[in-house]
């Protein structure tokens, strides 16, 4: 399942421990729709195992992706499951700083220790 907006190419993978999602480009009001079906989509389907959302080639965040990550922790929650957060890029782990999310999300250093993460 992949999904594309002008600046943001998104890849699911189902092969690891845990369903990763590989986001590269913008997270901004054009592509948070597409991005919103997408984690929709997937968390729908993996009920309570862990999502890896990987972060490293996410160079700009705005607001209404962070309602995107906040929309897919909440529904990970109710599901029994948790959304981690791979990588970020340095501008997106400040934006994460900034506005305290650091502390609500589960946010590791890199992919594979959010895979092998038991969150």
């Amino acid at each position: 399942m992949a999904a594309d907006s002008t600046d943001l190419s998104v890849q699911v993978d189902h092969l690891g421990p845990h369903p990763l999602v590989r986001l590269s480009g913008d997270v901004d009001a054009e592509s948070a729709p597409a991005l919103t079906e997408t984690l929709r989509a997937v968390l729908t389907t993996i009920g309570t195992k862990p999502l890896v959302l990987d972060l490293t080639e996410v160079e700009f965040m705005d607001s209404s992706g962070l309602g995107v990550l906040i929309g897919a922790h909440q529904q990970a929650a109710v599901q029994g499951g948790a959304l981690i957060l791979a990588n970020p890029h340095p501008r997106v782990a400040k934006v994460l700083r900034i506005t305290k999310l650091h502390k609500v999300f589960t946010v590791t250093e890199t992919v594979e220790e959010a895979l092998a993460s038991e969150a």
